[in-house]
């Protein structure tokens, strides 16, 4: 049997909240939908919650949103499974907004960090709260400068654009790919490109603002000596709001 993949649409346009789509399988690890707003966990960033709502008005929250192996469909991990079969049902998916928007804004800013930081990325993560960097330099990094280089290029509102380029081409682009022994994020023979302004251009699948000033400000938080070769920069949101406007499913 042919598995038809989820068709993902935050990975065209992040800032969309809700969107009636229909589930298409179901099983122990949750629930697939035609099409999905909810970001599956991934590339250091945590897949989305939030909620289901069927028809009548009944929420099916959503704790956890994942990959299936494969990665051809995406599992809404529901707190309480269903006790009848959902397939062909049709619901208005909701993310959380709030909490996705602060992680949009810190995937981001971990971009601008990498313009700055002239070192191969050897560990991410990103949460609702703080993000970090591991860089494998061995020399210091000045926190306070770090905090006012980031926010002056967060005050340069600068576009944030999602390109394809084929395998081929990247290939012949191997400085793009910052992150050390991690393979490209993929779909067929397009990759999904990052480019913030002139700054800054990485191939990622995470989920990103249209522009710098969405992230409003931030701190680098601490600069953590992690090895000889290693430091983890952390940072975290110092305005607690950004000024998204909302896009209709």
């Amino acid at each position: 049997m042919t598995i038809v993949p989820t068709i993902k649409l935050f990975e065209t346009d992040a800032h969309i909240r809700e969107l009636e789509t229909t589930i298409v399988d179901q099983s122990d690890a949750g629930v697939c939908l035609e099409k999905t707003i909810f970001y599956a966990e991934s590339g250091g960033q945590p897949g989305d919650v939030g909620e289901l709502v069927l028809d009548g008005g009944v929420p099916l929250r959503v704790v956890n949103t994942q990959y299936i192996p494969g990665r051809l469909r995406i599992a809404h991990v529901l707190a309480t499974p269903p006790d009848r079969s959902l397939i062909g049902a049709k619901v208005l998916a909701r993310i959380d907004w709030e909490r996705r928007y602060r992680l949009m804004r810190l995937h981001t800013s971990l971009h601008l960090m990498c313009s700055l930081v002239d070192a191969p990325v050897t560990g991410c993560a990103i949460y609702p709260d703080y993000a970090r960097l591991d860089f494998d330099i061995e020399g210091p990094l000045d926190r306070q400068l770090l905090t006012d280089r980031l926010n002056a290029l967060i005050g340069k509102d600068l576009p944030v654009e999602i390109q394809y380029r084929s395998a081929d081409e990247m290939s012949a682009m191997p400085s793009l790919v910052r992150t050390v022994q991690a393979a490209p994020p993929q779909t067929g023979n397009q990759l999904r490109l990052v480019s913030i302004g002139d700054i800054d251009r990485q191939p990622c699948g995470g989920t990103h603002v249209r522009s710098t000033g969405e992230i409003v400000s931030l701190a680098v938080t601490s600069v953590e000596k992690k090895g000889r070769h290693n430091r983890r920069v952390k940072i975290a949101l110092t305005a607690l709001t950004g000024r998204s406007t909302e896009t209709a499913g």
